[in-house]
């Protein structure tokens, strides 16, 4: 009898996929392993959801998110919950009210098409292979009609009355009992000179991922300005797609503000070996040139020609609207342990949030201030967000990389390394009475994460 096929299954959260040929070393699974026989308490190694999160590929691929569906619940001009923004956050925090509150009147309102897609995988999707239109998992009609939630799409808020409860849109005017900010981040471009710096790209959403596959379809060389963690994932990903690659890194390693040096060091050389250019101290002053072939200016007098840039050097959170309704704003909007901001009515989720421990711009801490608001709007008041560090695992093939960073932390020499074999590296961060507060691994020691994170997560 011939060996069954290996199939692919992929995390409908946020875009990973396990392909049964290669399984995943990283988490104890040996290539061949069958999905069916991954223990139940496996986890996704870049998101931590459950085995239960994950569908055979092919019908991701099979999926028809414009497939004519009309919503099946009307929007009502008054909400008991309303909802602003459809990226990941907005949706999340839909499915958990409507979870707590099944006969709750939800409506979402956002700017976009409100479509349903994993954004992690829009920093690997080139290496995948993966259109625009792969990565869509539901339109938001199918969304909403699953939800039982009223959406309106491609509708802008123009201003909030916080007095009458009021949103004023370019649809129509809606009113609430309670308001959900969900308005995420932008992506940031460096201030610098030149006839051309506004052709300037970035990669913070799916359109934006479209008009990038589109542009990139004649161009063989990209200069990435960025060297954080989306930076130096997308440089990997372009150079595996037959880019070439320049990344601009103001300081002096990868992901300065996350990785220890030793292991940034490591990914280096090992993204050098694969073709990325790779400029430590150095920017980008001036862009001249054409599209397709830019002429740049150096901070340190070069030029270099390039075929597209793309800005990576952080995101802000999208607090305008905050600033309408007066609530209290640092770098996010800021929530209390309810994820309630100075306005008990008013609660802000996701990227555009900032809590004691500041923005965290991860899946799990947003699936957890998701819980949180749900829990709150019935009663509950039990269910808290606290402030937990994530654990992050890289989108870098080259080098396998899970971190906890310390809330806080900001101490490059308070990295003890435990274990350093080659490539494989286990460094933790404790506090001055021996506890640990981070690690970080890397190669053949990821698999060592799950455990030591449980050690933080149990002392918190």
């Amino acid at each position: 009898m011939s060996q069954q096929e290996y199939r692919k299954y992929i995390c409908k959260v946020c875009g990973l996929i396990y392909d049964e040929e290669e399984g995943d070393p990283d988490s104890g699974l040996a290539p061949g392993t069958r999905f069916d026989d991954i223990p139940d308490d496996w986890y996704c190694p870049l998101c931590l959801v459950s085995k239960a999160d994950f569908i055979p590929l092919e019908e991701m691929a099979h999926a028809t998110p414009d497939d004519g569906t009309q919503p099946s619940h009307k929007v009502s001009n008054h909400a008991d919950v309303m909802i602003i923004g459809s990226g990941y956050a907005g949706w999340q925090v839909a499915e958990a009210v409507r979870k707590e509150l099944p006969d709750a009147e939800i409506t979402l309102i956002t700017a976009d098409d409100g479509i349903v897609y994993p954004k992690p995988s829009l920093s690997m999707a080139l290496r995948q292979e993966r259109s625009a239109d792969d990565l869509k998992e539901y339109s938001a009609a199918q969304k909403s009609t699953e939800l039982n939630i009223g959406v309106k799409t491609l509708t802008r808020v123009m201003s909030v009355s916080e007095k009458y409860k009021k949103v004023l849109t370019t649809r129509g005017n809606f009113y609430y009992d309670k308001l959900i900010i969900a308005t995420g981040a932008k992506a940031l471009k460096p201030q610098i000179a030149g006839s051309v710096a506004h052709e300037m790209v970035t990669l913070n959403d799916l359109p934006s991922y479209r008009r990038f596959r589109q542009t990139i379809t004649e161009i063989d060389h990209i200069t990435i300005i960025g060297g954080g963690l989306i930076g130096t994932e997308m440089a990997e990903d372009l150079i595996e797609a037959g880019i070439s690659v320049t990344l601009m890194v103001r300081e002096q390693q990868l992901m300065s503000g996350m990785l220890p040096k030793s292991i940034a060091a490591d990914l280096a050389d090992k993204l050098a070996v694969k073709g990325v250019d790779i400029r430590f101290g150095q920017t980008v002053t001036e862009m001249n040139g054409t599209s397709g072939a830019y002429d740049l200016s150096l901070d340190n007098g070069e030029q270099l020609t390039t075929g597209l840039v793309l800005s990576a050097i952080g995101i802000a959170p999208n607090v305008g609207l905050a600033k309408k309704l007066s609530l209290e704003v640092n770098r996010g909007i800021k929530i209390n342990h309810y994820c309630q901001t100075s306005n008990p009515d008013v609660y802000a989720i996701g990227d555009c949030a900032e809590s004691d421990a500041g923005v965290q711009a991860f899946l799990e801490p947003i699936r957890r201030q998701a819980t949180t608001i749900a829990a709150h709007l019935n009663g509950n008041i039990d269910v808290t967000f606290d402030a937990v560090s994530p654990l992050i695992k890289t989108k870098t093939s080259t080098l396998s990389i899970m971190l906890s960073l310390p809330l806080g932390a900001n101490d490059q020499d308070a990295w003890q390394t435990e274990t350093q074999i080659g490539d494989n590296q286990k460094l933790v961060y404790k506090d001055q009475e021996d506890h640990l507060q981070g690690f970080a691994l890397s190669g053949e020691l990821v698999n060592q994460a799950n455990n030591l994170y449980k050690q933080i997560t149990d002392a918190a």
